[in-house]
């Protein structure tokens, strides 16, 4: 028989021990090591981003591309009468303000004319009376001799006329007035002196044009002077 070892004496029980202790220290190194090694799992993925969603597109007639479109007329009347009947009722309309509105500056020229009717009646007085001198007058001499001799005159009537509307568009017959001086200044007696040569175009122009702003002067004046009751004509 093999001799036992003693008790007491400890060399059979130390190799396990130190195997123990050694296990015990190691264990949770390894196991701290594997956790730095081992990193965390990543976070999950976003869930993916909604298509974007194109606006309507409008289209020139005020609709969208994908939607209904709208009309370019005009809603239907209900008035119940045919085109040929609205326009003939807008047609008289029409008519109805025009008259309406020219009976308004009708009103507005005679009350204005009619605070200066003195002036329109010495203006109206001279021009008759240049004319009619002129139309006496016998030859190109004595034509050109009466022209110098009415021009100072003529000046100071136009300033006349002048001052009756300063700032025009309120009289009705100051333009007609103005443009008569101007002839019997310059035109007639020239066209005068051209029909005592043979030519008589000219003279028949200047009366003609004289004539018809002189009977348009004269009818105003007798409206001015019944009150605006009669029925005058503006040219």
């Amino acid at each position: 028989m093999l001799p036992s070892p003693r008790r007491g004496s400890g060399t059979g029980s130390r190799p396990f021990l130190a195997l123990a202790l050694f296990a015990a220290v190691v264990a949770p190194l390894a196991g701290a090591g594997c956790a730095k090694e081992a990193p965390p799992p990543p976070p999950p993925a976003p869930p993916p981003a909604a298509p974007a969603v194109a606006a309507p597109v409008a289209s020139a007639d005020g609709g969208t591309a994908d939607g209904p479109k709208k009309s370019k007329l005009a809603p239907a009347p209900t008035d119940g009468l045919s085109l040929a009947e609205r326009m003939e009722r807008r047609k008289a309309s029409d008519a109805k303000l025009a008259a309406q509105l020219a009976a308004e500056e009708q009103t507005r020229l005679l009350d204005y004319d009619r605070g200066k009717m003195k002036q329109h009646e010495e203006i109206y007085g001279f021009i008759k009376k240049t004319r009619a001198a002129l139309d006496a007058a016998k030859g190109k001499d004595a034509v050109a001799k009466l022209q110098a001799k009415q021009n100072k005159a003529i000046v100071a009537e136009g300033k006349k006329v002048h001052d009756i509307d300063p700032k025009g568009g309120n009289s009705n017959i100051v333009t007609d007035e103005d443009v008569v001086l101007n002839a019997l200044a310059n035109d007639y007696p020239e066209a005068l002196m051209a029909a005592a040569d043979g030519d008589q175009t000219a003279l028949t122009e200047q009366r003609a044009e004289l004539d018809k702003r002189g009977k348009k002067i004269d009818d105003w004046l007798k409206q001015l002077k019944s009150g605006g009751k009669t029925k005058g004509k503006k040219k």
